[in-house]
């Protein structure tokens, strides 16, 4: 049987029984119903590894590891892959409800707020507007179900930089936490790129995409960040073309409940209706019919989902000290997803905030924001910006 540590996340305050819905059901054998009732019987947050579990019962081996596998199935137990500070496997980690979790963006993904077992210090008032020197995962823990309203992000990606030393991150416990946090109606926009290893593009921008999918969230749109400015061209006798782009995924929690298209792309017939005195179409016989004149064409339509930006000083921000950090967030992208999918005085979050991009754009545009980030030095760099920021901002008037 394989490793890899179980935790029992039930509900109750110490100990959990199997609800009588779950003994009845036909989904579950008799020996996965005795496994989830053993599983559930030990003290909040105990944990024991998969590999001992023969230790507590009479049946073997296989018939255990099938009882399982079937709780697993029907997600009374949720996997997560673990993986060493090189990013190489290292195992599973198992979490353990009393009623299962579902897939769909209808239910939630972890326990409630009411459910989790660590112990939440801090109110939703502390939590708005400031930068938290930590793990994503721990401010996370504070955030109450269906909190946030959008998430605009850029992660660390397969080692194309380093960050100080914090490049890895645990992604599936991430993901998780941000569906739980994210309102329905709710976005993510995830900005990431893959990097090259041994020779072929590591892919893991898509495999994030399609967990996001797993785990219940919508892949609204797959959007295209293109870069006007090629900082590394590839040489005339390299092996693919020059690095040009980076993926803008844009997840939803069901439909996006807010969304404000940007119309700046100019149309070059605008004004103008249909050539021909008459349109003609094909019926469902396919059959020639007339058809009305068409609108007038708008003097501009909603841009494509391919945004060109310029990268690097002077370009990227406003704030030299930005620059300082090795991958500074472009500023006019984050403003332009920020205003596309929410409203003014939604709640911004960013868990990798990096050089305070997310938060200084969110400041100015009126909503309120949370924002992570692991390295001390980078804080700094964040707080100053938005200090810069906030001397800028003339008081009003009335």
């Amino acid at each position: 049987m394989s490793s890899g540590n179980i935790k029992n996340l039930s509900s109750y305050y110490q100990y959990s029984a199997v609800p009588t819905k779950v003994l009845s059901s036909p989904k579950l054998s008799a020996n996965s119903k005795s496994v989830l009732a053993f599983l559930l019987s030990l003290p909040k947050n105990h944990s024991i590894s998969k590999k001992d579990l023969p230790k507590y019962f009479k049946e073997g081996y296989f018939a255990l590891n099938t009882a399982f596998e079937e709780l697993v199935k029907h997600r009374y137990i949720h996997t997560i892959a673990l993986r060493n500070k090189n990013g190489h496997f290292k195992g599973y980690e198992y979490l353990v409800y009393d009623v299962p979790t579902r897939r769909n963006g209808s239910k939630k993904v972890l326990p409630g707020l009411s459910q989790r077992k660590t112990v939440r210090s801090r109110s939703v008032d502390v939590l708005l507007n400031k930068i938290w020197n930590e793990d994503c995962l721990v401010t996370m823990n504070h955030m109450p179900d269906e909190f946030v309203d959008l998430v605009v992000t850029s992660p660390p990606y397969d080692d194309v930089r380093k960050y100080n030393g914090n490049n890895r991150f645990e992604f599936e416990k991430i993901a998780i936490e941000l569906t739980r946090v994210l309102k329905p109606g709710g976005v993510i926009v995830w900005v990431v790129g893959d990097g090259v290893k041994r020779g072929s593009e590591s892919g893991t921008a898509f495999k994030q995409a399609i967990y996001f999918q797993r785990i219940g969230l919508k892949l609204h749109d797959t959007m295209i960040f293109e870069k006007a400015a090629t900082t590394y061209p590839a040489p005339r006798n390299g092996v693919r073309y020059s690095q040009h782009f980076d993926y803008m995924f844009v997840l939803s929690k069901n439909s996006p409940k807010t969304v404000n298209l940007i119309c700046d792309k100019a149309n070059k017939w605008a004004g103008t209706t249909n050539f021909a005195s008459m349109k003609t179409d094909r019926n469902k016989d396919d059959k020639l019919v007339a058809k009305k004149k068409f609108k007038p064409i708008p003097e501009f339509s909603p841009r494509t989902n391919i945004w060109k930006y310029t990268t690097g000083k002077g370009f990227s921000g406003t704030d030299d000290i930005a620059y300082l950090h090795p991958a500074s967030f472009i500023e006019p992208l984050v403003h332009d997803h920020i205003i596309s999918w929410s409203a003014p005085n939604d709640l911004i979050y960013d868990p990798f905030l990096g050089s305070g991009t997310v938060a200084k754009v969110a400041q100015q545009l009126g909503r309120n924001f949370i924002a992570s980030e692991v390295v001390k030095e980078y804080c700094h760099i964040a707080e100053t910006r938005m200090q810069q920021d906030r001397n800028k901002i003339k008081p009003n008037p009335g």
